[in-house]
């Protein structure tokens, strides 16, 4: 095939111009500016005013399987990941049961699953994702896991945190942090500012994540070769430890969601559930904040947080659902987000303020 006429943008290659692409038997054969190309192809398509990438990868997705495929299944969302160009994703435990042995990382990598773009799991840091005991870190590596995370919960505990951090540092592995001090953000439904004023919602406040991430950055500085993954970082403060950690050398990366640099608190008009993810929509100043660190490199990666829910919690609109605790997060960016409201509950403003 030959693909004519199309922006092609590769970062590695620092390739951002008006090309054309020849591909033969599933792989890119030449790049050549437009009419250069030396080979011929039976098959060409038009790319005029379309860009032309490498495969997007996502560092977080959650593709619900093991035991909750009657919300999405393996097949099903890594088919709609190369619908939408991603041929590499990352899928995080928070299954059922949880990914946090060998067994069930290798149960996800199997072809049975019936994955169409590459599915590398990232496993739980703690058994059964409770925060205490430590996972074998080894044998998951060996299984194929490509980090570790209690992802939809935070290891809020120091000393398990640093012994995580020091197991990745003997074996390179990367260990990703929910950061999120969940003791301080118990009964909140949305950032803490002048639009939870106005609604009469309990807020989180942007030292709920700051600190979390602030106390591993120091963390992973006292074991050389410890590797922090920061995920869906979302406050100014959050950024300055992120900052501060790479001028001192240490190991660490972050990711932000579209949905935070793209949208702030301040777009939040009623008690709409779609707006309800967990971290929270922030403030204005915080949306500006993770667009300069986009820009200027502090941040290393655009990653989705998709979770993909059941139609039943897409399409109520439930108040009380939005004043419970924002436990999960939002639908990716065009598909419905309505807060997991299964039994169809409706409740009023009034109810919610309660």
């Amino acid at each position: 095939m030959l693909i004519q006429g199309g922006r092609v943008i590769d970062p590695v290659a620092k390739v951002d111009a008006v090309m054309d692409v020849l591909l033969r038997d599933g792989q890119v054969a030449e790049v050549s500016p437009p009419n250069k190309i030396r080979g011929g192809a039976d098959e060409k398509f038009d790319a005029r005013g379309l860009i032309v990438a490498p495969g997007f990868i996502d560092l977080h997705v959650h593709l619900r399987e093991p035991g909750q495929s009657y919300k999405e299944t393996i097949a099903s969302g890594t088919a709609a990941a190369a619908a939408g160009g991603f041929t590499t994703v990352c899928c995080m435990p928070n299954t059922t049961p949880v990914l946090d042995s060998p067994e069930w990382v290798t149960w996800v990598r199997q072809p049975q699953r019936g994955a169409v773009v590459n599915v590398f799991p990232i496993a739980s840091a703690t058994q059964a994702s409770k925060g205490a005991v430590l996972t074998d870190f080894r044998a998951l590596q060996r299984a194929g896991a490509v980090a570790v995370t209690d992802d939809g919960k935070p290891i809020l505990s120091e000393t398990t945190m640093r012994d995580a951090l020091r197991a990745s540092a003997e074996i390179n592995f990367p260990v990703v942090q929910h950061a999120e001090d969940t003791r301080i953000t118990q009964n909140c439904s949305m950032n803490e500012g002048a639009t939870s004023f106005r609604l009469g919602l309990r807020g989180m406040t942007d030292m709920a994540e700051a600190a979390i991430v602030d106390r591993d950055v120091q963390l992973a500085q006292q074991f050389t070769g410890a590797r922090l993954h920061v995920a869906h970082l979302s406050t100014a403060e959050a950024l300055k430890s992120v900052r501060h950690g790479k001028r001192n050398r240490v190991r660490v990366t972050c990711e932000v969601t579209p949905h935070h640099f793209a949208l702030s608190d301040s777009d939040i008009r009623d008690y709409d559930t779609n707006f309800k993810m967990n971290p929270p929509l922030r403030s204005a100043s915080d949306r500006e904040a993770l667009l300069a660190a986009l820009a200027d490199g502090t941040v290393d990666a655009i990653a989705s947080d998709q979770p993909r829910w059941a139609w039943q919690s897409q399409f109520c609109t439930c108040a009380r659902r939005f004043r419970s605790p924002a436990s999960s997060s939002c639908s990716a960016p065009g598909r419905p987000a309505s807060w997991n409201c299964e039994d169809g509950e409706r409740c009023s403003a009034e109810a919610m303020r309660t």
